[in-house]
C-alpha cells in the first residue's frame, strides 16, 4: 500500500512538473482553408487567431506572442474572446499587447464570456483600451475587410452571443440557454456574402452553419483542458465531459470551423497555441 502511494505521488509530481514545462511552449497550428466563394483578391489571405489569453503572460506584456505573430507575417489578427479574465480591473498590459499586435496588421476581436462578465465600468475601460490601440471589437457587427482590394468584398462578423449560454441565472451550469440561428440573424442580420464569423463558443456550430457563414473561428473550450491520445479533450468550462468541437478543424455542412485550444488556463498535453489560417479559393480535395 505504501509503495502504491509513493508511486502515485511520483506520477502526480511528474505531471505537475510537465504542466509547468508545457505552459511555456507556444505552438503554431496551421490550417489551409478552401472557400469556393473567396474573392480572388483575397487569395492567400493569412489570418492569425489568438484565443483565451486570460491572465497568461508569455514574456512582458506577452512579448513572446507578439514576436511569434510578427514572424508569421499575417494580414490580420483575430482574437476570439477571453482576452482578459472577469476579475481583471487594470488593462495596461493588455493595451501594450494590443498595440504590439496592431503595429503588425489590423486586429479584430469578438467578446468571450469573461468580457461579458466584466462589471460595466471595467468593460467600458476595456473597450476604451481596445479603441485606443486602434483595434476593433466586433460585438454583433460586420465589417468589410480591406475594401481597397480591387473592389471585391470579404466580410468579417463578430457575434457577442449571450451570457446565459455560459451560466444560468444562479451562476451555475444546469439550465443554460440555447443560441439559435434566429438569435444570430437578429444580432447580425442575414449573411451578406462570403463571411468569416468570430464566435467565442463553438458549441453552437449548427446555428452558425445554418446562418450560412463560410468559416467560423472559435475558442472557449481550452482544448478540453486535458487531452488524451485518440480521445481528445476531457472537460469543457461548463463542466461537461468530452465536449464536442473541443479543438481543431471541423466541417458542418458547407461551413468550416476552427476551434483554437487557446493560451491561458491550466492544461495538460495541450500546449498553448496560436493559429494560422490561410485562405484559398482552390479546391483542396
Amino acid at each position: 500500500m505504501k509503495t502504491l502511494a509513493l508511486f502515485l505521488l511520483a506520477v502526480f509530481g511528474v505531471l505537475v512538473v510537465w504542466m509547468l514545462i508545457e505552459r511555456q511552449i507556444l505552438r503554431t497550428r496551421r490550417q489551409c482553408v478552401a472557400l469556393k466563394s473567396l474573392p480572388s483578391a483575397f487569395e492567400g489571405l493569412r489570418i492569425v487567431q489568438v484565443s483565451d489569453l486570460h491572465h497568461r503572460q508569455m514574456g512582458r506584456c506577452n512579448a513572446r506572442i507578439v514576436r511569434r505573430i510578427r514572424e508569421l507575417r499575417p494580414d490580420l489578427v483575430v482574437i476570439t474572446g477571453d482576452l482578459v479574465s472577469r476579475d481583471m480591473r487594470q488593462f495596461s498590459e493588455t493595451e501594450t499587447f494590443l498595440r504590439g499586435l496592431r503595429q503588425i496588421c489590423p486586429v479584430y476581436l469578438c467578446p468571450g464570456n469573461h468580457e461579458l462578465n466584466l462589471p460595466p465600468e471595467s468593460r467600458a475601460e476595456l473597450e476604451r483600451v481596445i479603441a485606443g490601440a486602434d483595434c476593433q471589437m466586433l460585438s454583433d457587427e460586420t465589417t468589410a475587410l480591406f475594401p481597397e482590394r480591387g473592389g471585391q468584398t470579404l466580410f468579417l462578423a463578430g457575434a457577442q452571443l449571450k451570457e446565459n449560454i455560459y451560466k444560468d441565472e444562479n451562476f451555475r451550469f444546469r439550465n443554460l440557454a440555447d443560441y439559435t440561428t434566429a438569435d444570430l440573424e437578429q444580432a447580425l442580420g442575414k449573411r451578406r456574402g462570403t463571411t468569416i464569423l468570430l464566435a467565442h463558443n463553438p458549441l453552437f456550430a449548427d446555428s452558425y452553419a445554418q446562418w450560412g457563414t463560410d468559416l467560423v473561428l472559435c475558442g472557449h473550450l481550452h482544448g478540453g483542458v486535458v487531452r488524451l491520445p485518440f480521445v481528445g479533450g476531457i472537460l469543457s468550462p461548463e463542466r461537461r465531459f468530452f465536449p464536442r468541437y473541443d479543438k481543431g478543424y471541423y466541417r458542418i455542412g458547407k461551413t468550416q470551423m476552427i476551434v483554437s485550444g487557446g493560451i491561458g488556463k491550466p492544461r495538460l498535453w495541450n500546449p498553448p497555441e496560436v493559429g494560422v489560417v490561410e485562405l484559398t479559393g482552390d479546391d483542396l480535395e
